[in-house]
């Protein structure tokens, strides 16, 4: 009797109860034995099934660690007891641990990783805090922890992470390739900025810098001009100029000539900047700025007066609309999703959020220089009054109905180029001290155009949250991404730009946004009628009272039962205004909830009736047996 044999015969003298229990050990032990294998066959193999590929290093990344020059020192900071004490950090930890490996990889012995566990009271403790680590204090460890990193490169220049913040593992990937560059880079390119907004804070008012500044200097050597503008700092590749307002002759016939000398410039301009503040920090008392020194000039139009509103994307905000709070799409203020953004662009391609407040949009004459929408919005966008859309106490929604109608879907970001002349074909104006000879024209401009400057500022795409006990800045747009994408592109760099854009995980629900819509443009007719029923019988009971000297100041019965009757009326519109309102929630609402069943048990219903249907149809086998020979 051969083993084949012996094992059947075994297997068929077991019970079926034995025979279970064999099976589950058995794959335990085969389920051990893959896992074995493939740790040691298939190390450093992985598969990112992840929707937005946050497992794999963006092409961007792998060409800067391929040409990276500079040899750096990466130190991981990383208490063995940090996990025992905080098990929801383990995954996260790992990562952080794979994702160096995969740096250390990619970089062919340009990246040396060490991993350090900074026991309390010792020499890598002391290092740590010395390279600016923090100290996390979690409930029930008895010493702090470090979760953070230190690199150095060859020339003493060193950059750390204090901490990895959980709430900052989707900007995982581009806070490791910022501090790369960082280091890889001897020297930061050079930025001009003339700021009109505030991006840079104001001390007196307790302003602190915002973060599209702060995330520029990082990667850029950052100068603020001010004054009249003569010439530009030596090695400026980008002039940005935020919010002009007041700017004078020398300053613009300055900006224009870097233009037409084939200089990248970015112009952020604003029919109604939200953010400015005026004296004392009140609001600004002109809060628009449009460029037409220059735009006129290089046949640009931008009407300063006029705000675009487009029902498709428009941010829900609260606002007190006839004595009533309500929350209310704004379609002056734009929550831009892919469909809005040109996605061939470098600097749009893996931003899926932008917000825009107030926004102005672009035109060019036909013969006029090539504008290549950046940010367009839909069919629906209508061109509104921007002071009607900067009334914070006026109902957003009426703008869509005032507004007028345009020809071509608006452009509120656009590239410029093409042929362009000079905005000044009389030369240098009086009081200009720009030194180089005045050049009339250029085939070849390169001018970055945005009609909102709001954007920049941190209350359109930033909101802080403490972790740890630091202010860690969270974003909830791709304002940010844009601004240095666009930077990095103009200059000539996009190592950063392929990944900026995963950081946002903003996936609103578009259809139930559509539908509410929908929903409320039927209940809007019905709304507004009983709202004008409700004005004219508030004005009909206004005008049945007595006037001075009539009656005696005395209601007849006549006018007493007019009034009841008015009054009645009064609250019937009311109520019906109510059940509308209502009517128009619980829609809303019961749609909501079937989404959320739907995707809540949908997938465990169908995988329990297919796992059914196999189970019922799963044909009775017997054992083999082996025929004697």
């Amino acid at each position: 009797m051969d083993r084949f044999t012996k094992l059947t015969n075994w297997i068929g003298g077991l019970s079926r109860r034995q025979r279970v229990g064999t099976s589950i050990a058995l794959c335990a032990v085969l389920f051990v034995s893959i896992n074995i294998f493939a740790a040691r066959a298939l190390d450093g193999w992985r598969a990112d099934v992840t929707e937005t590929q946050v497992w794999t290093l963006s092409e961007g990344t792998e060409t800067l660690l391929s040409d990276l020059a500079e040899p750096l020192h990466l130190r991981l900071y990383l208490s063995d007891g940090l996990t025992e004490a905080a098990p929801q950090l383990a995954s996260y930890a790992d990562r952080v641990r794979g994702m160096l490996q995969s740096y250390a990889d990619q970089a062919e012995g340009q990246i040396t990783l060490e991993v350090i566990d900074p026991e309390p009271f010792s020499d890598a403790e002391d290092r740590a805090v010395g390279f600016g680590i923090n100290r996390i204090a979690l409930a029930g460890a008895p010493e702090p922890m470090f979760f953070g990193l230190a690199a150095t490169n060859s020339t003493d220049g060193r950059s750390t992470i204090p901490v990895f913040s959980p709430d900052r593992e989707a900007w995982l990937e581009y806070d490791l390739t910022r501090l790369v560059a960082e280091l890889g880079q001897p020297k930061k390119p050079k930025v001009a900025l003339l700021d009109g907004i505030g991006l840079s804070g104001n001390p007196m008012m307790g302003g602190a810098e915002q973060q599209s500044l702060a995330m520029l200097r990082e990667l850029y050597d950052v100068e603020i001009l001010s004054g009249d503008v003569n010439s530009f700092p030596e090695g400026t590749e980008v002039v940005a100029v935020v919010h002009p307002q007041g700017l004078t002759e020398p300053t613009l016939y300055a900006l224009d000539q870097w233009v037409m000398g084939g200089g990248a410039l970015m112009a952020f301009v604003d029919p109604h900047a939200e953010t400015q503040m005026g004296p004392q920090g009140m609001p600004a008392p002109d809060a628009a700025s449009d460029f037409a020194a220059l735009f006129e000039g290089w046949g640009v139009g931008f009407d300063a007066t006029q705000a675009v509103a487009d029902p498709t994307y428009a941010l829900a905000t609260n606002r007190r609309v006839q004595g009533r709070d309500v929350n209310v799409g704004n379609p002056a203020w734009l929550r831009l999703d892919a469909s809005a953004l040109d996605q061939d662009s470098p600097a749009l391609a893996r931003l899926s959020a932008m917000v825009m407040t107030t926004a102005g949009s672009f035109t060019t004459d036909e013969d006029g220089p090539t504008l290549t929408p950046l940010a367009t919005m839909s069919d629906a966008a209508v061109l509104a009054s921007a002071a009607d859309a900067s009334n914070r106490f006026g109902d957003p929604r009426d703008l869509l109905t005032s507004g007028e109608t345009v020809d071509s879907a608006p452009v509120v970001i656009a590239r410029l180029s093409g042929a362009v002349s000079s905005a000044f074909p009389d030369g240098k104006p009086e009081g200009s001290e720009w030194e180089a000879d005045h050049i009339a024209s250029t085939e070849a401009a390169n001018v970055l155009l945005s009609g909102d400057a709001d954007m920049l500022m941190d209350r359109n795409w930033i909101q802080q949250r403490s972790i740890f006990g630091a202010q860690i800045p969270q974003a909830f747009a791709n304002n940010g991404d844009f601004f240095l994408n666009a930077v990095e592109q103009m200059a000539g760099g996009a190592a950063l730009a392929d990944l900026r854009g995963r950081a946002v995980d903003w996936r609103p629900l578009t259809r139930i946004e559509a539908m509410e819509r929908a929903a409320e443009a039927e209940y809007r007719a019905t709304e507004q009628a009983l709202l004008d029923r409700i004005s004219e019988t508030e004005a009909a009971l206004r005008d049945l009272a007595p006037q001075e000297g009539e009656g005696n100041g005395l209601f007849s019965a006549e006018m007493v039962a007019e009034a009841e009757n008015l009054r009645a009326d009064l609250l019937a519109a009311r109520a019906e205004l109510r059940q509308v309102q209502y009517d128009l929630r619980s829609d809303v609402e019961a749609l909501q909830a079937s989404v959320t069943t739907l995707n809540v048990g949908l997938v465990p219903f169908l995988a329990a009736v297919i796992a059914l249907f196999f189970a019922l149809r799963r044909p009775k086998r017997t054992l083999p047996t082996r025929s004697a020979a």
